[in-house]
């Protein structure tokens, strides 16, 4: 039997699993019955791409909001942040039940937890090297996003059959218990959290001229680093696959015949998808990054096509093999800039990384919903498919980009290469 490493056992590591396991059986369940609940209120893909807007117009403005979690405990804001998120999800049951629901208020309520979010995953992946190290970073990484994806994959394709049975709204309730627990584990954290640079501002004016100060820093930070070079391409992907998940729950209704819980299998397809890319990861870290890129979304691009144009059971398998090169890109990506960022830069360089990355998700969430509208859902992913391929090609053509070597030996931060 493989003997555990010893930060597996840790007393923090083991909480944030606990949160992870709980966050897993909870977004699970929101991420199907949010996007159902606002196509049943609504009965348009047009409203299905208003409601991706507002959640990707949440994950651009995350440069702004995350810089915050710096005037406060990270401990704390872990804690009220996904209490708050609970009592807002309460609200939808509540109005439900009395009042009524408004297809407009749950997409602000989709819009108002997004920004939580943005708020609360840098400092998730600012507290890991704390807890367990650096020198632990990819293995952490790698053990934990397999966690998440194991519970996305039973958690989503058990909210489809959940909603099914017992409907959205009483699915998103299961949502907002379940961030009550999360709130109620990270309580017994017990980290040491570092020195974080800079004075406490002592006034509404010095607070905001501090965190302009370190908004600045964080762009500095990249500003001479490999990471503006990605930054186009990221954007490209990301604005393709926000066209074909906005369609995605009108794609899986059309392919599963009207049966909802379609849409959750979908996404647990990906989440499969994802998970493996997670457990390949460690084995793969060793071949050239530029080209294991390269090679891998070429084929993530083929397999989508087939999605969008075979029956059922092999569109859900392509559409999973075709996730598997997100998590490794996911794991590969965030492990490097864990292990050579500085503990206090690390929430704000990957809030910028994402924030960058999402400039374009809300314009491909309103195409997304506009060519759902006008044309068949199964369009929006053969453009997403065809996405990928174009993407492969970028970096082909790009000579830093496809020399990258193995991630141990990419310098992020510090190359002098020009193309």
């Amino acid at each position: 039997m493989k003997k555990l490493k010893p930060f597996m056992i840790e007393r923090n590591f083991l909480i944030l699993i606990i949160g992870v396991f709980m966050n897993g059986l909870g977004n699970g369940i929101y991420s199907v019955a949010g996007m159902l609940l606002v196509l049943n209120l609504s009965g348009s893909v047009l409203y299905s791409g208003f409601a991706f807007f507002a959640i990707t117009s949440a994950g651009a403005l995350s440069f702004l909001i995350a810089p915050l979690a710096n005037y406060a405990k990270y401990k704390s804001s872990l804690i009220y942040s996904n209490l708050i998120k609970a009592l807002i999800l309460f609200t939808i049951p509540l109005l439900h039940y009395t009042i009524g629901l408004h297809v407009w208020y749950v997409i602000a309520l989709l819009f108002i937890t997004a920004l939580f979010t943005q708020y609360t995953y840098p400092i998730e992946s600012t507290i890991l090297p704390i807890i367990v190290g650096k020198d632990n970073i990819v293995e952490a990484n790698s053990f934990l996003q397999t966690i998440r994806e194991a519970m996305d994959i039973a958690f989503i394709a058990g909210a489809g059959i959940i909603i099914t049975i017992i409907g959205t709204v009483p699915a998103i309730t299961i949502t907002a218990v379940c961030l009550l627990l999360v709130s109620l584990s990270y309580a017994f954290f017990n980290f040491q959290q570092p020195a974080l640079s800079g004075d406490r501002a002592q006034s509404i004016g010095s607070a905001v001229n501090v965190y302009f100060i370190d908004l600045r820093a964080g762009f500095n930070y990249i500003k001479n680093s490999l990471i503006p070079k990605m930054i186009f391409s990221i954007i490209f992907v990301n604005i393709a696959m926000i066209i074909m998940t906005t369609n995605l729950p009108a794609f899986s209704l059309i392919k599963g015949n009207g049966v909802e819980a379609m849409y959750g299998f979908y996404l647990a397809s990906m989440s499969l998808g994802i998970m493996l890319g997670t457990i390949l990861t460690p084995k793969l870290k060793h071949f050239d990054f530029g080209k294991l890129i390269i090679f891998s979304y070429i084929g993530t691009g083929l397999v989508w096509i087939g999605t969008a144009t075979l029956p059922l059971a092999a569109s859900m398998i392509l559409f999973g093999i075709g996730a598997i090169s997100i998590g490794v890109l996911n794991i590969l990506v965030f492990s490097s800039i864990q292990k050579q960022v500085e503990t206090a830069f690390i929430g704000r360089v990957v809030t910028l990384i994402t924030s960058a990355a999402s400039i374009g998700m809300p314009v491909g969430a309103l195409v997304g919903g506009f060519l759902g509208e006008t044309f068949a859902p199964e369009i929006p992913v053969i453009i997403c498919g065809a996405s990928m391929i174009i993407f492969s090609i970028f970096w082909l053509g790009s000579s830093v980009l496809r020399k990258l070597p193995s991630i141990d030996n990419v310098k992020l931060f510090n190359r002098t290469e020009t193309n």
